[in-house]
């Protein structure tokens, strides 16, 4: 009850041009899906909307040492906007290094190429799978599917939407079943050039970041650094939202006992990528009107580009 609450508060605050249409919620499911030719299993929970028709999907990627708990603000409002969602869980990057400590050996191409290897056979599985428990996987559309992720989940997302790596076979990263894409907290390239590893990410892309957004494991990468993917890729489709003040952890989504952002930094955030995925997904061109007129909640330090 109390996070149906704080959803609801933060709902309330949205800016009444935007008037989505919300739904009553649906069926929650876990499963445990085991990719066979990986000996590996993939944690995910699934949020249907309520109904019996057709609806896009969104994918959420968590952040290191998260877990399908993250990304939960974001997940209940994107489904009770009409989206299903499904969060997955990484192993080898999910919460079990926080109890070994291996949190900064996560951090690797290894398990990058891992976490995009389980998108595309989530993905797979999606298409294969009729049901899972409650949920009614034939409704979903696959035509019309969206990534999302926060942090190591931006990273991600970034390598899903066609961010060339220095690394053999990283052009195979792409899925090009994913229309459209929101990073939060996302990262520039490690080594070379940013214009050259964005080159080619054609798909619409929301880059979401505060000016607070670093983090101690990667001091490298300053605040004004996660503005960079946005900058370097193609024009068309191009979102990029800085929050005065909102911290890297804001963006997690209140997963994993971690305090929930204030109700500012949630009303934009389920504001504009509500009218994001609605424009992207579901071909909505007056909630592109919305993005590009900055008609989402702004106060005086934020900033919403589109290019």
């Amino acid at each position: 009850m109390k996070i149906i609450l704080i959803l609801i508060a933060a709902l309330s605050l949205t800016p009444s041009s935007t008037a989505w249409a919300t739904t009553s919620p649906g069926p929650v499911c876990e499963a445990s899906w085991v990719d066979s030719a990986r000996t590996r299993t993939v944690p995910v929970r699934i949020r249907m909307p309520e109904g019996s028709g057709k609806v896009p999907v969104i994918l959420f990627s968590h952040g290191l040492g998260g877990s399908v708990d993250s990304g939960m603000l974001w997940a209940l409002a994107w489904a009770s906007a009409g989206f299903a969602v499904v969060n997955l869980q990484h192993p080898g990057s999910d919460r079990s290094i926080l109890r070994g400590g291996a949190v900064r050996g996560a951090m690797s191409p290894q398990q990058l190429v891992s976490r995009i290897t389980d998108v595309h056979f989530v993905i797979d599985e999606l298409g294969r799978k009729g049901r899972e428990g409650r949920c009614d996987l034939s409704r979903l559309d696959l035509s019309r599917i969206g990534m999302s992720g926060h942090s190591f989940g931006a990273h991600t997302t970034q390598a899903i939407a066609g961010q060339h790596f220095p690394m053999a076979g990283s052009n195979a990263y792409t899925d090009h079943r994913v229309k459209a894409a929101i990073a939060f907290s996302p990262s520039p390239p490690f080594r070379g050039s940013t214009e050259a590893a964005f080159a080619d990410v054609q798909i619409p892309f929301f880059s979401i970041t505060g000016t607070d957004d670093s983090v101690p494991l990667t001091p490298q990468i300053r605040p004004a650094d996660r503005e960079r993917p946005y900058r370097a890729m193609p024009p068309g489709g191009k979102y990029l939202l800085v929050l005065d003040g909102a911290t890297h952890m804001d963006f997690n989504g209140r997963g994993d006992g971690r305090p929930a952002p204030n109700a500012h930094i949630q009303a934009v955030v389920i504001d504009a990528t509500i009218a994001f995925w609605r424009w992207t997904l579901l071909g909505d061109e007056a909630a592109k009107r919305q993005l590009d007129a900055d008609d989402v909640g702004l106060i005086a330090g934020d900033r919403l580009e589109h290019r």
